[in-house]
């Protein structure tokens, strides 16, 4: 009997320590990562001392920058962050951390500014949660994945609104603000038109446009699909030097959401037959995320193409 106590405390004593050697080895971990987020917070992430925090073949994910392994692809990932923020600090205070064998998962809180000058989080849309993975070999980071929306500062209004809806009525919450903006765009696009306002009207366009002004495209060299901001910035300068305006007029502005339908009455010398063409209009719009991404532009084709002879 008094062997097999012997045993049993030799044996409890055994994995006593073993843990102790768990627990030093992780308290090491939790270390090492409190300290990557010091480092961020201190702006001292672009040195040995923070690059030696991660192992040579190290991996890492960001959603929207992607995946990248190694030393170098840490500092890379740091440049586009300076790129990103002006600023950026960690709320250490309100993190949870899970430490488990070699991983240590750490969810918490983050605040700062984006270059645009947003500040976040603003606790409606966004609210700076996050959630990382930290996988060790030693004391060292092999694996960082990091689960973040990257919209800090809830620029991406296009997407709240499609989550932000009425369960009941299935419509958009901020139905106000899309046609806000729709009209910001819209109303911006013929004060340049009409010169009231200095700018550029091929700057008002998504890179990719879905660009139409039905006509005969052999006699009249403005008019037919475009598909690209270039093609649409080429188009009003070859418009312009085949054309002069004599009214343009807007008559009025319907806006649904995303959408714009405008009505009006223009009256246009066409140089090269030295002509006037007059006509009312409807112009069809469609703007997302504060650029024209639709343009439809229709007038009486067939009595232009019959006028100009």
């Amino acid at each position: 009997m008094t062997l097999l106590s012997v045993s049993s405390l030799y044996a409890q004593q055994n994995n006593q320590q073993e843990v102790m050697i768990n627990n030093t080895v992780q308290e090491q971990q939790l270390r090492v990562t409190k300290s990557y987020y010091e480092k961020i917070n201190s702006g001292d992430f672009d040195n040995d001392q923070y690059y030696d925090l991660f192992t040579e073949d190290v991996k890492l994910f960001y959603p929207k920058f992607g995946f990248i392994e190694g030393k170098a692809g840490i500092k890379q990932f740091g440049e586009q962050v300076r790129n990103l923020f002006k600023s950026l600090t960690f709320e250490l205070d309100k993190f949870n951390f899970i430490v488990t064998d070699n991983t240590v998962v750490v969810e918490g809180v983050e605040k700062g500014e984006v270059h645009t000058g947003l500040t976040f989080p603003d606790n409606k849309i966004s609210y700076g949660k996050f959630c990382t993975v930290f996988e060790f070999e030693n004391n060292r980071i092999k694996r960082m994945y990091c689960y973040v929306d990257p919209d800090h500062a809830a620029e991406d209004k296009r997407v709240v609104a499609l989550l932000k809806k009425d369960s009941q009525y299935g419509e958009v919450t901020n139905k106000n603000e899309i046609e806000g903006q729709t009209k910001k765009v819209v109303d911006e696009f013929y004060a340049i038109q009409s010169g009231r306002k200095q700018g550029s009207l091929g700057e008002l366009f998504a890179d990719t446009v879905d660009f139409d002004l039905p006509g005969n495209e052999q006699k009249f060299p403005w008019v037919g699909k475009r598909h690209t901001k270039k093609e649409v910035e080429d188009f009003f300068e070859v418009l312009y030097q085949n054309i002069k305006s004599e009214k343009f007029t807007v008559e009025y502005i319907a806006i649904q959401g995303e959408h714009a339908v405008a009505v009006g009455q223009l009256s246009s010398v066409i140089l090269k037959y030295n002509k006037t063409f007059n006509a009312q209009f409807v112009n069809i719009l469609k703007v997302r995320d504060g650029k024209i991404v639709k343009y439809h532009f229709m007038e009486d084709s067939y009595r232009l193409n019959e006028e100009m002879n």
